[in-house]
Parts: structure tokens; sequence; C-alpha cells
């Protein structure tokens, strides 16, 4: 048995080579080729990734747009997302591009990096991403967001719950001011099992927070109907939103 794994390990890493080779790994922001050491991103590119460092801030922006009827615990994102930013590019591939394994990559990159900040995790018992509905997740093929929290439940040792779940499916948020992404999203969201999760303390995962209408309506459901003892959320983007409502409606 052992020879037999020294052989597939062998043949497994033969392929990868051969892979590299003829279609060589690049940068997802800037299409350099990647050396070894690399992964998604080049050194300078990741180096230069606007990281928004919420998860050092006891209230920020994320807790303002979710707002009071949903208190959040922690509440951060990895970097700042721009339409028309080079990085923007992370969270188009990971939606639209077939890229289940790099939004995985994307939320182990995450986790590493909050927890060589002094992230406690020991205050959390689970992940749980934010649901798909079915025709979505059928036309897509995966739910990014729960393939960011296989992610980051790598790096930071949390089990991922599927308890979130879209009751029904809603258009596109990209082209929504605050007001109608809040319409359309509100009542989307329910939770299957709730038993599982009271008194827990959890983690909502999301791919990218604009206004917070998301969070803040599978925030209601979970407060309504599981009882929590704790909500947060972490996501790989964040728009940046300089306040007041015109800001809020520009996103």
């Amino acid at each position: 048995m052992a020879i037999m794994r020294k052989i597939i390990e062998a043949a497994s890493a033969a392929g990868a080579a051969l892979m590299d080779a003829v279609f060589p790994r690049t940068c997802v922001v800037c299409g350099v080729a990647l050396v070894d050491g690399e992964d998604a991103m080049c050194a300078g590119c990741l180096s230069e990734l606007p990281r928004t460092r919420l998860h050092l801030m006891p209230f920020n922006t994320i807790h303002h747009r979710v707002g009071h009827k949903v208190a959040l615990d922690i509440a951060a994102g990895w970097f700042y997302y721009q339409r028309d930013s080079p990085y923007a590019q992370l969270i188009r591939r990971v939606k639209y591009d077939d890229r289940p394994a790099l939004a995985r990559l994307l939320g182990r990159m995450y986790g590493a990096e909050l927890l060589a900040d002094g992230f406690d995790m020991t205050r959390y018992d689970l992940l749980l991403p934010v649901g798909m509905h079915p025709r979505k997740r059928m036309s897509r093929g995966y739910n990014q967001s729960y393939e960011i929290a296989l992610g980051l439940g790598d790096s930071l040792g949390l089990p991922v719950a599927g308890n979130l779940v879209a009751l029904r499916g809603h258009k596109s948020q990209t082209r929504h001011n605050a007001d109608e992404r809040h319409a359309n999203i509100s009542g989307s969201f329910g939770v299957v099992r709730p038993d599982q999760l009271r008194d827990r303390n959890i983690i909502i995962v999301d791919d990218i927070i604009t206004t917070g209408a998301t969070v803040r309506d599978c925030g209601v459901a979970l407060l309504e109907e599981a009882e929590p003892a704790s909500l947060s959320v972490l996501s790989i983007g964040v728009t940046r939103m300089t306040g007041g409502a015109n800001a809020r409606r520009r996103s």
C-alpha cells in the first residue's frame, strides 16, 4: 500500500508539472506567470492587495450597513472591492468563471491572514455560508460562498454547515442601488435544522458585502428561527462606502 501511495503521489506531481508546462499558472490580478510558492496572486499583487483590516475594528462600516436589526460581533472582509480595479477579477473569476477551487484558495489565504493577525477563533463554533437557490446552484455548478467557507474552515479549524438556505431566487444585485437591493433580497433566506444552531456562535460567510442587505436578511432569519448565541460575518470582498444615503445608493 505504501508503494502504491508513493506511485500515485509521484504520478500526481508529474501530472501537475505537465499541466503547469502546458497551461502555466498565472496571477488572477495581473496575468504574470506564477512561480513556486505563489497561488492565485503573484507576490507583488498580494502585497498590494487593498486589505480592509476591518477585523481589527470593533465597530466598522459593515456593522453600520447591516444596521441595528442584526447585532454583529465580528464583521470583516479581506479586501476592498472596486468594479474597475484589477483585483475585481478575484471575485469575478470565483462567481462567473467556474472556479470553485479559487474560491476555496482565497478563503484559506484570508483565514491564514486572520490567524496571523491574532484573530481568536476559540470564540466561534461554525461557519455558515450564505445559501444559494437550487436553480442558481444548478446553473453555476457550485455555491461560491460555500467554497469560500470551506477554505476559511481549513485555515481556522472551524466546521462548515449548510443550515442557511435560499427560499426563493432573486435578481442579480449588481446593478441595484441600496433600497432596491434591500427590497430584492428581503425574505429570501431561511434556516433548516435550526436546533443545531441554537446557542452557537456563528460566522456567516459571503463572497462580497455591498449594502449589507444579504447579511441582514440572513441574520434576521437566524435570529428569528435559530436563536444563536452570536452572529459574525466574514467575506472576501467589501465595497467602499463614504457614508450618507447618496454613497449607499451608488454602491
